[in-house]
């Protein structure tokens, strides 16, 4: 039987963060409305920084180790994201179904976008094709993908300090994200004990 595959560079929520979201979501059922499905389990939320290409079957290993190489290239140090806008995706018609998912504000993400074309100009450079880098990036974490459409609200913020990335391998239609790697960020400024 054949199996769709597709390669992402992804970051994800801490443990905490990803909890926080999931209550959102939880709150957000009750009055405002329903999904159809189940909301995304807490260890598939995630960011998507590049998507990278859908394959048949297996990943080419070719592909894998130039974006192993693109990830073991990045030296980038922590930075914090914030997510606090609630917002649908779709749905426009009445009966259908979009996505709900946390943003951040407008002018509210820039290390986040930082970090995402340094990667892609990192990717670029090790000889990606253009179709292969996000050019277009609009920052979220999906909550849901079938849930009735919502009007954005501006909610508590989900935060938390990126400390790695990884590249992901999602195998289309089981739910199911398989880490190929990870790559930790590093802080470069010493910091200095009182004597």
């Amino acid at each position: 039987m054949s199996q769709l595959h597709d390669l992402y560079y992804f970051l994800s929520p801490t443990p905490l963060a990803a909890e926080m979201a999931k209550r959102l979501l939880q709150r957000l059922q009750g009055p405002c409305g329903a999904g159809r499905g189940e909301p995304m389990s807490l260890d598939r939320l995630h960011i998507t920084l590049h998507y990278l290409g859908r394959f048949l079957n297996s990943i080419p290993r070719e592909v894998i180790d130039l974006a192993l190489a693109a990830g073991s290239a990045m030296d980038y140090e922590p930075f914090g994201v914030r997510l606090d806008v609630l917002q649908s995706r779709g749905g426009f018609e009445k009966g259908t179904f979009g996505t709900v998912e946390l943003a951040p504000q407008a002018g509210a993400a820039r290390e986040l976008r930082g970090f995402q074309h340094a990667l892609g100009n990192t990717m670029r450079r090790l000889g990606f094709a253009e179709t292969q880098i996000r050019s277009h990036f609009h920052p979220h974490m999906t909550l849901h993908y079938k849930h009735e459409r919502i009007d954005p609200m501006v909610v508590a913020p989900v935060a938390w300090t990126v400390t790695q990335f990884a590249l992901v391998d999602s195998l289309y239609g089981l739910s199911r994200h398989d880490v190929l790697a990870h790559w930790t960020l590093k802080a470069r400024q010493q910091v200095f004990l009182d004597w």
